[in-house]
C-alpha cells in the first residue's frame, strides 16, 4: 500500500450497500462500471458489498445505480 493510497483511505467517506434498497440485480450496472472490481458479489442472490481495501472513492458507483442502493457515509 502506497503513502497516497493510505492518505486517501483515512480522509475519504466509503459507500456502502443499503440492503433496503438493493434488489440484488442480476446484472448490476455499478459492478459493471466499477475498473477496481471493489463491489463484490459472489452469488447473484446475495446482498453486494464494497471491499474497502479496492475502493479508491470514485464514487461512480453511486451514480450507475438504478435504484440509488449505495449509499456515501
Amino acid at each position: 500500500m502506497t503513502a497516497s493510497s493510505e492518505m486517501f483511505r483515512s480522509n475519504h467517506r466509503a459507500p456502502r450497500v443499503d440492503a433496503t434498497k438493493c434488489k440484488t440485480c442480476q446484472r448490476c450496472p455499478a459492478r459493471q462500471t466499477c475498473k477496481l472490481k471493489a463491489l463484490v458479489q459472489f452469488e447473484a442472490h446475495e446482498l453486494p458489498y464494497i471491499d474497502r481495501e479496492m475502493c479508491r472513492g470514485c464514487l461512480v458507483c453511486v451514480e450507475e445505480c438504478p435504484h440509488r442502493a449505495i449509499v456515501v457515509e
